[in-house]
């Protein structure tokens, strides 16, 4: 009886070690991102997951993986979700906490648990230094794509020194999560062996070195650059879209775009949704702004709805407008719509918004740009497909006012980032009341507007011919972790993979 008590008593003490140990790093992961953006804790965040895991079963894994997918999803993302709908949706404090419970399982913490499956099954092989980490981006990438997608909070995203970012114009951010897995599964093996913390080191050598020779052969690549106009009009929520303040808030852009004259922009970027009212349909309305243009010889890119061509269907697009002296020039209409808020997830027919189709490049003063609504600027294959039709630079017009109860905005402006560096293009940001900011080609922040102020500041920014491997080619690198990952599973389940 006293053996057996004992064996009771280790199976409990090593099942609450797991539990622990995935919510440490569940804990960790948290601590990456803003608000606290402690980046240098991503190199071991995965260590304790990887170490509870081992030995764990499949159905084990899967728990302890969705347990730590859910602390850090709920640290990462939980106050501001709630808030926004609480806030956004009128929700009550208990719908919004199921509400945000709700979307975090089914968005992140799914994936997590796949991951714990795949890693505890793998066991203790020789490969696991390459396996886990193929694994986990494998894991990422079908968290960026199934079920409509959520690329927020991958683990590359939290490595902004530039050095290590310049790696994403060859395998985008997915190789910046292999390689803080690979450290991390290092760790999780050093006290068996020293080699892998030594085939760890050397990798973040290496890409650092890659880093390094990128950023010294970017200046000369530049070719010219374009005065934009950035203005940021921190309009109050609860005054948008309301027909009696569509002049008063005109007026406010109107001003302080011309407080940004100098030096004189040829292109002036206002927010999503900086104009209430339907520009086609408000001739009236849209007057002053070509009056204006017209004094400044310059264009005008601004948020506004346009309304949908369906008969029998009160629908509209969330777009952005190019307008110039003679009226509208063209248009954009944002193709991915945020879930919840523009569209109903698996039912996009229900609206209230309809997605847009054509990726269209904007041409001003022999520059062409692309554009990105929002929530847009998080898919990279978005970006890709403009820069790869001919977009010098990109644009990214967004409200994030919803989303300032917490660090919502901070984290979309990190991840915003490496839209820039996977495609050697300038990123203007614009948003309504922070944080709007011009991105250059390498990834690195040259102005940073003020937030919570209405500002506009005029600035010149790099047109470059742009493209890169990952333009051209997107994310085989994940592919390829994709591959890896199926075929260790295949050989798992036939016995054949090497202990």
């Amino acid at each position: 009886m006293h053996n057996i008590g004992a064996a009771v008593n280790s199976r409990s003490h090593r099942g609450t070690r797991r539990w622990a140990l995935a919510a440490l790093s569940g804990v960790l992961l948290t601590s990456i991102y803003p608000p606290f953006s402690l980046s240098i804790i991503g190199w071991v965040a995965l260590t304790p997951l990887i170490l509870a895991l081992d030995g764990a079963g499949a159905c084990g894994g899967f728990l302890l993986g969705w347990f730590t997918g859910t602390v850090g999803v709920l640290g990462v993302t939980g106050f501001w979700i709630f808030r926004a709908a609480h806030d956004y949706f009128q929700l009550s404090m208990l719908g919004a906490a199921v509400f945000t419970t709700a979307v975090t399982q089914v968005f992140v913490s799914l994936y997590f648990g796949l991951f714990g499956i795949a890693v505890a099954l793998m066991g203790g092989r020789r490969l696991r230094l390459l396996l886990i980490p193929a694994l986990f981006v494998a894991a990422e990438y079908a968290r960026a794509h199934l079920l409509s997608g959520c690329p927020w909070g991958l683990l590359g995203q939290s490595q902004l020194h530039p050095l290590l970012m310049q790696l994403c114009d060859v395998t985008g951010v997915y190789g910046l999560s292999f390689l803080l897995a690979l450290a991390a599964t290092a760790a999780a093996d050093v006290r068996q062996t020293r080699v892998p913390i030594g085939v760890a080191a050397v990798a973040i050598l290496l890409v650092c070195a890659y880093g390094g020779f990128r950023l010294a052969s970017f200046a000369p690549t530049l070719e010219t650059s374009l005065p934009v106009a950035m203005v940021q009009g921190n309009l109050p929520n609860e005054q948008r879209g309301r027909p009696e303040f569509f002049a008063a808030h005109l007026d406010r852009y109107l001003e302080l775009t011309r407080q940004a004259a100098w030096p004189p922009p040829a292109l002036i970027v206002w927010p999503e949704n900086a104009i209430g009212f339907f520009p086609a349909e408000n001739p009236s309305l849209l007057a002053p702004i070509t009056e204006q243009l017209r004094t400044e010889h310059a264009a005008l890119l601004a948020g506004a709805p346009r309304a949908g061509g369906h008969p029998d269907v009160a629908a509209l697009y969330n777009s952005a407008y190019l307008f110039t002296a003679d009226g509208i020039a063209s248009v954009y209409d944002k193709r991915v719509l945020l879930p919840f808020v523009e569209r109903v997830p698996l039912r996009p027919e229900d609206g209230p918004y309809l997605a847009g189709t054509d990726p269209t490049i904007f041409t001003i003063a022999g520059a062409r740009f692309g554009t990105l609504i929002c929530y847009e600027a998080i898919y990279p294959e978005l970006a890709r497909e403009l820069v790869g039709r001919g977009a010098q630079f990109l644009v990214n017009i967004s409200n994030d006012s919803w989303f300032e109860a917490g660090a919502g905005p901070a984290q979309h402006y990190e991840i915003v980032r490496f839209r820039a560096v996977e495609n050697r293009v300038s990123l203007v940001r614009v948003t309504n009341s922070g944080i709007s900011g011009l991105i250059d080609p390498a990834g690195r922040e040259t102005l940073h507007l003020p937030s919570q102020v209405p500002v506009a500041r005029s600035v010149n920014v790099p047109v470059t011919t742009g493209g890169s491997f990952y333009t051209r080619h997107g994310d085989l690198f994940a592919l390829a972790c994709i591959g890896v990952s199926l075929l260790a599973v295949a050989l798992r389940t036939m016995g054949h993979l090497p202990q």
